[in-house]
């Protein structure tokens, strides 16, 4: 039995997810932020889903994010002194000159691994087994490595791609090949899904996907509670639609990037297939 198309189910991809607050107002003026900062690393360190056919529960997809010198508070803002005028002759205290803004710390490579387990069965009978594991490496704004191993009901691929010299080189059981430039793989907890080139995370193809924006929607979390998110569905070598949320900035800090919080898609045998945010 063959429940789902490849290229539709493996997204690599807690509250909303909560992007890095690297800076202030003041320490935006002087220093600008590192690179991959704007990543939607949750503050957590983990996003998880749970998998959905028709309606019934079939299996989890987890995600968990390792980065040194992340932070997700902003600095502490400075004091200044009260004001008004001392009593009498008494000279007004000296007001306190705020502390330099410190630069943000210096980031270290994101590591993102995923593990997805679907089973379907029949009572106590197994009908499908999928299972997926992987670990992306991104040196700031750059993916400089990617892993993947699947077992489809026992149809088996792996995927590697390793940045050399600049290029990211795609390597799976038939063919090698240089990547486009800014390619990402299908991992979907990128926002940049929507716009990159993607690199099927499954069996390594290069997807010629068109992805548009269907409008603002509200979807079912895992809890019961409803997501305010933009749906996106995709088409091509992509069939798959996605749902990315994002947070309102608060004063003085950049717009927080959109963070992935649903997916659909329908089963090659027909099922309806769900991610809930758990």
């Amino acid at each position: 039995m063959i429940l789902l198309r490849r290229r539709g189910l493996v997204a690599l991809g807690m509250g909303l997810v909560a992007p890095a607050r690297i800076f202030a107002a003041t320490a935006s003026k002087t220093a600008p932020p590192q690179p991959g900062a704007d990543l939607p690393v949750p503050a957590s360190g983990s996003l998880r889903f749970r998998i959905m056919r028709n309606g019934n529960v079939i299996g989890t997809h987890g995600l968990t994010f390792t980065q040194k010198g992340r932070t997700d508070q902003p600095p502490p803002a400075a004091t200044t002194a009260a004001a008004g005028s001392p009593p009498g002759n008494a000279k007004p205290a000296p007001t306190p000159v705020p502390a330099p803004a410190k630069p943000p710390p210096v980031l270290g490579p994101l590591t993102v691994k995923v593990v997805i387990d679907i089973a379907v069965k029949l009572g106590p009978i197994p009908l499908y087994r999928y299972n997926n594991e992987s670990t992306e490496i991104w040196d700031g704004d750059t993916l400089t490595r990617f892993e993947s191993k699947t077992n489809d009901n026992g149809t088996h691929t792996k995927v590697m791609a390793r940045r050399d010299g600049g290029t990211l080189w795609v390597e799976t059981i038939k063919e090698k090949y240089a990547a486009p430039e800014g390619a990402i793989v299908t991992t979907y907890w990128n926002p940049r899904t929507l716009s990159a080139p993607l690199i099927d995370n499954i069996d390594g193809k290069l997807l010629h996907a068109k992805i548009v924006a269907l409008g603002p929607e509200t979807i079912p979390a895992a809890n019961g509670d409803r997501i305010e998110a933009v749906h996106y569905a995709a088409s091509g070598d992509l069939n798959v639609h996605l749902w990315y949320a994002e947070d309102k900035a608060k004063p003085g800090e950049a717009p927080p990037p959109k963070h992935w919080v649903g997916l659909a898609l329908t089963g090659s045998d027909g099922s309806h297939i769900t991610y809930e945010r758990l």
